[in-house]
């Protein structure tokens, strides 16, 4: 099907910074064939997209999409605290239903806030890959693996469970795989080892948490002498494509290692923020040139799964701290949470509106408050928008949800499933 968006305004890459353009965005199947005019586009469907504005498809570089059930219910906990003393026992009671209600909630949050692909961690087989490929959305799934020694039985069932999702749902397009090691007090190094076989095996890369926490730090340089940064470069780990959510405490020659390696480091600020876990080195990173993407992390410690958020957070955490006004610009929050986030994912091509691309678009409405007047939209994006303003989300070609309206997920049935499970959980 061909379509076209008619007299949009267009977020555009500009050297390494954006600009905007109105224009028209012609649509040929999953991809944008032509962005300026029109003339000879054979368009089967036309949108007048006066007053409206296209943006990358947002990616969304961490998540735990089955958490958005424990929205509100981890609060003002010390990590921890929060994880071992109230995630973990909620999670002991977690049904596969549960799961796949909980990851359509997320699904449904993040397409309504204009998110179109994202890297997710979960702790089941099937279910929340299920519910994935039911929303439309594009995602790159990873069972969180925990284990000790090559022969743990547990351990090896959780990286079945990868394997088995892979096999299942291998013909959904939208959908990529990577192995999952959780972190590195949650496997030992034996473990570590066997899930990076796994990897050049299936040809995989690697997502895992690094570097969370003062205690994480602590331990591993109790326990190895040096830096989980640097553990996980001395087995070779960075060898792989590898994505490293979080990265808050790291030393100058962590930074070194992650932008020499090639690591994609995902922040998360205010998911870090807000368990005690302070603010990532962001500045320094990005003048290290580190590959730097953005992700909320789970609606269990962000709260929202809303890439808005996180973009506003992300320049103005840094500013605050660093009591400068010029860093962390909204350019390059806007590259982290698009080109950078794809590239994380393994999409290369998607991130950006440029011809050839994945039409993978976020289509806002600029007569909101939020949006007017029209100044510098790119800034916007990052200063004033609150995910309110999305209106239509497009993934390869697809309108997924077009006024608003999302035919393909029943809204009211989520929200009754999803406070029924934690009624039970938390009853």
């Amino acid at each position: 099907m061909n379509t076209l968006l008619k007299g949009i305004t267009a977020v555009l890459e500009d050297g390494d910074k954006y600009k905007t353009e109105v224009c028209d965005i012609c649509i040929s199947g999953e991809r944008l064939e032509r962005i300026g005019s029109s003339d000879g586009f054979n368009a089967d469907r036309v949108i007048d997209c006066k007053d409206k504005l296209a943006v990358p498809g947002l990616i969304n570089a961490h998540t735990h999409s089955y958490m958005s059930l424990f929205r509100n219910s981890a609060d003002d906990l010390m990590f921890h605290d929060w994880l071992f003393g109230r995630i973990m026992p909620m999670e002991d009671k977690l049904t596969q239903d549960d799961l796949y209600w909980g990851t359509k909630l997320a699904c449904l949050e993040m397409i309504k806030t204009g998110t179109t692909a994202f890297l997710d961690m979960n702790i089941a087989r099937e279910a929340v890959t299920r519910a994935i490929s039911e929303s439309g959305l594009k995602a790159v799934i990873s069972r969180g693996l925990t284990g000790n020694g090559r022969d743990d039985k547990g351990g090896l069932a959780r990286i079945e469970d990868t394997l088995y999702d892979m096999r299942t749902y291998g013909d959904n397009k939208r959908l990529k795989f990577m192995m999952g090691p959780h972190a590195i007090y949650t496997t030992d190094r034996e473990y570590l080892e066997l899930c990076m076989d796994k990897a050049a095996e299936y040809g995989l890369g690697i997502n895992i948490h690094l570097s969370e926490s003062v205690k994480e730090v602590e331990d591993c340089i109790s326990e190895h002498g040096c830096s989980p940064v640097e553990y996980l470069d001395n087995i070779g780990m960075f060898k792989f494509h590898t994505v490293a959510a979080h990265c808050v405490q790291l030393s100058d020659g962590d930074i070194k290692i992650l932008a020499d390696r090639g690591v994609y480091t995902v922040t998360n600020p205010i998911s870090n923020a807000k368990l005690g876990n302070g603010f990532a080195r962001v500045p320094d990173m990005l003048r290290a040139g580190v590959k730097l993407a953005l992700g909320t992390d789970s609606a269990g410690s962000n709260n929202t799964l809303n890439m808005f958020s996180d973009m506003m957070f992300m320049a103005l955490c840094h500013k605050g701290q660093r009591r400068d006004a010029a860093t962390v610009t909204a350019h390059e929050v806007l590259r982290a949470a698009t080109k950078t986030g794809a590239e994380a994912l393994g999409l290369s091509d998607t991130g950006t509106l440029k011809e050839g691309m994945k039409a993978d678009i976020a289509i806002l409405d600029t007569m909101c408050p939020s949006l007017q007047p029209t100044n510098d939209l790119v800034a916007a994006l990052c200063y004033s928008v609150n995910g309110s303003e999305v209106d239509t989300v497009i993934v390869d070609g697809e309108i997924i949800m077009e006024n608003k309206n999302l035919p393909h997920m029943d809204e009211e049935r989520i929200y009754y499933e999803c406070n029924k499970a934690m009624k039970r959980i938390d009853g």
